[in-house]
């Protein structure tokens, strides 16, 4: 009798335990990947503002007020210079870090491409949007200020997949924003 309830016990209890995952933790980073993955975050954040204020954008080119199309063209522009400013560092570290398997430097070679890229539309961003936002520009805000937050959101987009592969091949995590890295695990 009683061997029988602990095999029915073992039955109800065994489903459960087979479902379970054990998840170890990332190893540790070594400090060179520490600090690319550092200058690779402060870019990514200063991007999301960019992303923020676009989608605010047009979100409310339609029915928004001459005034608050204005401070939306200077909100893109503000976080357009300052997305700028944080490219050149970024690609330092980029730069700087040894690399020496192929796979590798390819990787990081797409990912300054993609990083001159971006630079090169940031800046764009920066001085349409500052023309842009001149007294009397709200209507052009209204006209061409979404196509020109697409554009740049477009480079975001492939400057994020050329990183995401670089990060892939050097094995640097980085959870989304907001993200408890343990909520993603399961």
């Amino acid at each position: 009798m009683r061997s029988a309830l602990v095999f029915v016990a073992g039955l109800l209890f065994a489903p459960g335990l087979a479902a379970q995952t054990v998840i170890r933790p990332e190893p540790p980073l070594d400090s060179a990947r520490a600090s690319l993955r550092s200058a690779l975050l402060v870019l990514r954040d200063s991007l999301n503002t960019i992303d923020g204020a676009a989608a605010r954008l047009q979100r409310d080119y339609r029915q928004a007020s001459a005034a608050s199309l204005l401070s939306r063209a200077r909100v893109m522009q503000t976080a357009c210079a300052g997305s700028v400013r944080t490219v050149g560092p970024t690609k330092q570290a980029v730069r700087e870090i040894k690399l020496s398997e192929r796979q590798r430097v390819k990787r990081r070679a797409q990912l300054l491409g993609a990083m001159d890229e971006l630079g090169g539309v940031l800046t764009r961003c920066e001085t349409e949007f500052a023309s842009m936002s001149r007294p009397g520009g709200a209507e052009t805000v209204r006209g061409y200020g979404n196509d020109r937050a697409v554009r740049v959101q477009a480079a975001i987009r492939k400057y994020e997949q050329a990183m995401t592969e670089f990060l892939g091949v050097m094995r640097i995590r980085m959870t989304p924003l907001g993200a408890n890295p343990h909520e993603l695990a399961g």
